[in-house]
């Protein structure tokens, strides 16, 4: 076992010291990415704090963006954790820390008002390109960060979130609800879904990410036209339930057994109604509006599996997987519904959305 392995299996507080360095990135003109520096004892280094035991991320982070650079609460989000590094021994020591700890780099995403905040920071901070960092700041541990940047995550030095994405924004929204009972405020949903394009899903069966929690046979989220949709059914015994809060949502929908194109039926849906769909029935959910918001349940007895599966033993099976997708036509108005709602938000043309949704017919 070499010295560094030894040191590891002591026991000691090298295993468990970490120094948080806050990643926070503004764009520039020309879409490089700037870097806020502040300048402590040892010089200019990303925000950085000690992390104490068992103290969370978002708590941690308080110390040197809300008290040391005076950001609101709420105005700052850790959007991702990269690898931890080992400190440069020959670097500065301090108090508190033992020879051997880990630097812990996050990317750090701002609102506008943080955005604000900064944008004429005070004379102990800066906004650097990584070459401005590597220059003029001398830390050996800051410079790792920096290489680590360099040859890892170009990504993270060729640009800037504008603003948090919808996953910081909902998994902050997870820590301060940690209890039984959680609150979801209208203001949060709207400002989570407007982050992303994609369902905010609180509760499924198989969380997928950070802020979910286990739905045990139920799931529960938000949606709106910026999430795409697709033509799907739900095996036995998936019930799923649409309910409309603004716009109108259109859904086709047949009995999975059912042949022939005109078997496809329509309802809309607007503000107050909601539509409950049985399992073994196809359907297709619309916005017919830019704007529309609404909220999705699905509950199945036996405890269904998340994601895309067989027909009767779990989650929904898509059109192109389904058993009897070959001898099951669909209807053309819908076929160019579903092509409209294949495009990124911005490309849909909602106009003719609308005309589709409106259109009289057979169906």
């Amino acid at each position: 076992m070499n010295q560094q392995h030894k040191e590891y299996a002591s026991g000691g507080d090298d295993r468990s010291s970490l120094v948080l360095y806050c990643l926070v990135r503004r764009r520039d003109a020309d879409g490089r990415a700037r870097f806020l520096v502040v300048q402590k004892p040892g010089g200019w280094t990303f925000p950085p704090t000690k992390l104490r035991p068992g103290e969370d991320l978002y708590c941690a982070l308080t110390r040197p963006l809300g008290q040391d650079l005076g950001l609101p609460a709420g105005s700052y989000f850790p959007e991702e954790e990269l690898p931890m590094i080992p400190n440069d021994q020959d670097g500065p020591s301090y108090q508190g820390l033992p020879a051997r700890w880990h630097l812990y780099p996050v990317d750090v995403s701002l609102t506008d008002e943080a955005a604000a905040v900064l944008r004429d920071p005070r004379p102990d901070a800066a906004w650097w390109r990584l070459d401005e960092l590597l220059a003029k700041a001398h830390e050996p541990n800051v410079h790792a960060i920096a290489h680590f940047l360099r040859g890892q995550r170009p990504d993270l030095t060729t640009g800037a979130r504008t603003r948090p994405s919808q996953e910081a924004l909902a998994c902050e929204w997870a820590a301060r609800n940690r209890g039984g009972v959680r609150v979801a405020r209208d203001s949060e949903i709207r400002e989570a879904l407007a982050a992303g394009a994609r369902a905010l899903k609180l509760r499924v069966a198989d969380p997928y990410l950070p802020y979910q929690r286990q739905g045990l046979g139920f799931t529960w989220s938000f949606f709106t036209p910026r999430d795409k949709q697709d033509v799907h059914v739900h095996g036995l015994p998936a019930v799923e339930v649409y309910g409309v809060f603004e716009g109108r949502l259109q859904l086709w929908h047949k009995p999975m057994n059912e042949r022939g194109a005109l078997m496809w039926q329509t309802v809309t849906a607007g503000p107050g109604d909601w539509i409950e769909v049985a399992p073994l029935f196809c359907h297709f959910a619309c916005w017919l509006d830019p704007d529309g918001f609404g909220s999705v349940f699905k509950a199945a007895g036996a405890g269904e599996l998340a994601g895309v599966g067989r027909i009767g033993t779990a989650g929904k099976t898509l059109c192109e997987d389904c058993s009897v997708n070959s001898q099951c036509a669909t209807h053309p108005r819908m076929d160019e519904l579903v092509h409209q709602y294949s495009l990124p938000y911005e490309q849909r043309d909602y106009d003719r959305i609308r005309k589709l949704g409106e259109e009289q017919g057979p169906v």
